[in-house]
């Protein structure tokens, strides 16, 4: 939950298969709306952990890229500075802590094996 929204991006449904697709649910109002797609095609088994500042960062789904909403203009940013993750992960557990530090735990690697390792990305210095 953010600024009295709740964000869904992509995951998975029986038609279609993979979804790219971002939504965003009104508190207030209990209506949704649809946002411009996953800018990188369909992610599915990521995870989605939120800043104070306006962004959501979106990673793992069997990927190593991050990718960045940004709620005030809701828009996908395209930080060129922002790192890849040093390996794949799905169905991990994130979490951002003391407003610097970007954890992810658990999950799956590359070839599906579980993992309890975690990889520690340090926002303000970016590694």
């Amino acid at each position: 939950r953010k600024d009295k929204y709740i964000y869904v991006f992509g995951g998975y449904n029986n038609v279609d298969g993979g979804l790219s697709s971002t939504e965003r649910c009104s508190i207030d109002n209990n209506t949704w709306e649809d946002l411009p797609d996953m800018p990188k095609g369909p992610r599915v088994g990521y995870c989605a952990v939120t800043t104070t500042g306006s962004e959501i960062y979106i990673f793992g789904g069997g990927r190593c890229s991050v990718d960045v909403f940004d709620t005030s203009s809701l828009t996908w940013m395209n930080p060129t500075y922002l790192r890849h993750m040093p390996e794949v992960r799905r169905r991990a557990a994130a979490v951002v802590l003391k407003k610097k530090y970007l954890v992810v735990v658990g999950g799956t690697g590359k070839y599906w094996r579980y993992t309890a390792g975690c990889l520690i990305y340090d926002i303000w210095c970016n590694r």
